[in-house]
């Protein structure tokens, strides 16, 4: 009787590397889609509460607060960060606001001039927040109740309506798909109240029939 050999052969070493090897870049590849899901997440969670400190800003100083991005290149690639800016008025009694080199530019550019800007929110790729820039919460009224004014149809920020903005214009986009082959779809609507100027924010997956999800 000759001894069994228990060794492996080369083998069934390379097919256990193999499979190890499958299961590790699976693993590793749903961790980071867990991680950009979480960010993305994170930055709309981010968003809506910035709107909020923007509607409380304005109230506060009686002054236009407006939403603003700014892109740069960092790295070699491009990030997109947006803050609040709280824009000057041009006379001492804050009536004429905000001064007109802040219409066409950003706070520190072009002669415009900001009393206070809040922190910059990464935007991730993932998302468009193109509609919501130049969203605006301004005195128009006299009263410490802002109301909400998006970009008008030219273009100019800060221009009040006596109607409450249109749904459909402040649409945050998600892209559910690759940069290469992107798929942008509604993600959040933001729904401003006429009166108090607050914002509410729908999930489009989950109201689906809500104007601007479609």
């Amino acid at each position: 009787m000759h001894p069994r050999n228990q060794g492996v052969t080369l083998l069934e070493v390379m097919v256990v590397v193999a499979i190890i090897g499958v299961f590790a870049t699976l693993s590793v590849t749903s961790f980071q889609g867990m991680l950009e899901r979480q960010r993305v997440s994170g930055a709309q969670r981010e968003l809506v509460l910035m709107m909020q400190e923007a509607r409380q800003k304005a109230r506060a100083t009686r002054q236009p607060v407006r939403l603003n991005l700014r892109v740069a290149d960092e790295n070699d690639r491009q990030v997109t960060r947006m803050r609040w800016e709280s824009l000057a008025c041009s006379d001492t009694w804050g009536t004429v606001c905000p001064i007109e080199a802040c219409l066409d530019n950003r706070c520190g550019e072009g002669g415009c001039e900001c009393p206070e800007t809040g922190p910059e929110l990464i935007i991730p790729p993932q998302l468009d927040v193109t509609q919501l820039v130049g969203l605006c919460w301004v005195d128009a009224t006299g009263t410490q109740s802002p109301i909400v004014a998006p970009r008008s149809a030219d273009g100019r920020p800060c221009e009040p309506s006596e109607d409450a903005p249109d749904p459909e214009r402040l649409v945050l986009r998600r892209n559910h798909g690759t940069p290469e082959l992107p798929n942008w779809r509604p993600e959040l609507v933001f729904q401003a109240d006429k009166l108090t100027a607050s914002i509410r924010s729908v999930d489009c997956d989950k109201h689906g029939s809500t104007p601007g999800c479609q």
